[in-house]
């Protein structure tokens, strides 16, 4: 908030700003949290699937089995809160999700499983226009806060960093909001994808894949992210560079 608020009433970042944004950038690298964040994905999705047909097995039900797999991503968000102590936006998101999912299983599923998993594409693409919208609809895009938790280690200071960064450089605000417009055409097309399959399977089948479709989604957006994000660190250590500068010449 303290940057926030300096931003607000138009006063510079101190180059010290810049110097713990930096240091923090180094002590809490991506590639730090790299095996965590694996980890919750495979927990999320492997777990999820898992989960899905343990309790189709057991019970037959489909509407069950799917409730059962929503456990898994529940699952990931708390693991990710405990690491950082930080409820973060992508933790919310997952928390609203699942819980319209059951909302959705409890009132309609048990007319028709297939159902479940359309919303599920309907919720794709919603989330496909959040990222669009929340360009202009937010104070910052929703693909900020998915940066947050893989751009870092997960750590609190991690992703404070990315609070500072959010305020300090242009160039960053720039970057996440081309990378939410790339996000929102992936999962567009991915929504797309997951109905044609979901219309010519079986209902099992079609889960496996509405849990495998959003990671490949999700590599394909985080591969194309990084090569802006890879930009825009040129762009903002040029900018740290220029503001020790122009700092150097004015203390003289």
């Amino acid at each position: 908030m303290e940057y926030e608020d300096r931003r607000n009433r138009g006063v510079p970042v101190e180059q010290a700003d810049h110097e713990g944004i930096a240091r923090a950038l180094r002590e809490h690298p991506a590639k730090k949290g790299v095996v965590f964040n694996i980890a919750v994905t495979v927990l999320e999705v492997g777990g999820g699937i898992g989960l899905f047909h343990l309790a189709k097995g057991i019970s037959g039900n489909d509407v069950a089995a799917y409730l059962a797999g929503s456990i898994a991503p529940l699952l990931g968000a708390l693991v990710v809160w405990v690491r950082s102590r930080k409820f973060s936006g992508a933790s919310a998101a997952m928390f609203a999700f699942v819980a319209l999912s059951a909302v959705v299983a409890l009132v309609v599923g048990r007319t028709d499983p297939k159902v479940l998993l359309y919303k599920d594409c309907a919720i794709t693409a919603l989330v496909g226009l959040v990222f669009g919208l929340s360009c202009v609809l937010m104070p910052r895009p929703v693909v900020f806060y998915f940066a947050q938790r893989y751009g870092t280690d997960g750590t609190r200071e991690g992703m404070s960093a990315f609070d500072k960064m959010w305020v300090a450089y242009p160039a960053f605000r720039h970057g996440m909001y081309q990378i939410s417009i790339i996000w929102t055409v992936i999962y567009l097309l991915q929504t797309g994808a997951t109905a044609l399959i979901i219309a010519s399977t079986t209902f099992s089948t079609a889960y496996n894949w509405n849990q495998i479709l959003p990671i490949t989604a999700f590599v394909v957006a985080i591969g194309l992210t990084v090569i802006i994000a890879r930009h825009g660190q040129r762009i903002g250590r040029q900018e740290a560079a220029d503001a020790a500068g122009d700092q150097g010449n004015s203390s003289k």
